[in-house]
């Protein structure tokens, strides 16, 4: 006699013998199996011995039934040092993935993917189901999407590093969500626009994005405490990369030239450290008075990393001087050096000069 109980599903899994074996899951314990000295007896919904250990599996207490869940993998990765040595901005976002993954429903009468089993995970039958629930949410927010399925990707691979699974079907997704910035940089004539029209507080934040490639919010906490003896030195706040740089001669003059009202280098004009928000307000108006709509802060990394470029720099200089990887430089140089042309000038130049000599 078989029988549907309530919160009990099925999962089948193909062995490597060929035989084709079915795991009993019970909703928010996990996958169900004789209990011992039951084991040579048939399992199945009905059978005594099935019945003994869905008995058995109920009464367990709540906070214990996470074990051989997805949740129970949650759980150990927020207790690991991968989790707890995150940058303090990165811990919390990674929270609210967690918290979304935990409580998502990959089908409408799925229970919630905290609860499924290992078993299930290890299923190759839910890589789909993964990435078609990911792209329910991409409908509303692909950047969003990406994002929490990056996170998902992260645990599971953490996760079978440390044998809880055999595999990681979140691994190696394509992206649904594609921006192309590559002709979005701060060229020459967009610098001294901008300096036209903004006020000294905007300027001097232009000038310290362009002479360290830092991001706005490392440059917004940036403390006059990092600026010492004509070097800026810090840890950067998403990768917690350490930067130790010096500063070039011309933002050294700037900064030796301002008031020192506050911990932070960059203030309002009232002398206080700007809010994120007020000082994003504050940059857009700028940009607009200065017919840059399109152009971001953020775009002031790849002018950085090409003016570097430009004067000779090396990757490994670049990436040693900015606190980024060479992979990250590299890929900088890949959309935006030639749109500068100084590289191409430079190498027709040396290829005329070498043409010239051998005459």
């Amino acid at each position: 006699m078989r029988l549907r109980l309530k919160g009990v599903y099925q999962s089948h899994k193909k062995l490597a013998t060929g035989r084709l074996k079915t795991y009993y899951i019970l909703r928010g314990y996990g996958a169900l199996n004789p209990v011992p000295g039951d084991e040579a007896e048939d399992f199945y919904p009905g059978s005594p011995a099935f019945m003994r250990s869905y008995n058995a599996a109920i009464k367990t207490p709540s906070q214990t039934r996470t074990v051989g869940t997805l949740q129970a993998i949650i759980d150990g990765y927020m207790k690991s040092t991968a989790f707890t040595s995150l940058a303090p901005r990165t811990k919390r976002d990674y929270e609210q993935h967690l918290a979304t993954i935990a409580k998502a429903k990959l089908t409408e009468k799925s229970p919630a993917f905290s609860t499924y089993p290992l078993e299930l995970l290890d299923d190759p039958k839910i890589r789909r189901r993964l990435l078609d629930w990911r792209d329910r949410r991409a409908e509303s927010s692909p950047r969003q999407a990406d994002a929490i399925f990056g996170v998902l990707r992260i645990i599971l691979e953490w996760a079978r590093d440390r044998g809880m699974i055999s595999n990681n079907h979140a691994t190696r997704p394509k992206k649904v969500y594609k921006v192309d910035r590559s002709e979005k940089i701060w060229l020459s004539a967009d610098l001294e626009a901008f300096r036209k029209v903004a006020s000294p507080e905007m300027r001097l934040a232009l000038e310290l994005a362009l002479w360290t490639g830092q991001r706005q919010g490392d440059l917004l906490k940036l403390g006059w405490s990092s600026y010492n003896d004509g070097r800026i030195s810090f840890r950067q706040g998403k990768r917690n990369r350490k930067v130790d740089m010096p500063v070039p001669a011309a933002l050294r003059a700037l900064l030796d030239a301002v008031p020192r009202s506050a911990e932070t280098i960059l203030t309002k004009s009232n002398g206080k450290s700007w809010g994120q928000i007020h000082f994003q307000h504050h940059w857009r108006k700028a940009t607009l008075d200065a017919g840059l709509d399109g152009l971001h802060f953020h775009d002031i990394r790849g002018t950085s990393c090409t003016m570097l470029a430009d004067a000779g720099c090396t990757p490994s200089e670049i990436a040693a001087m900015l606190g980024w990887t060479i992979r990250t430089v590299n890929d900088m140089l890949d959309r935006y050096q030639a749109l500068t042309a100084i590289q191409s000038n430079s190498a027709v130049a040396k290829l005329e000069s070498r043409q010239e000599s051998t005459r």
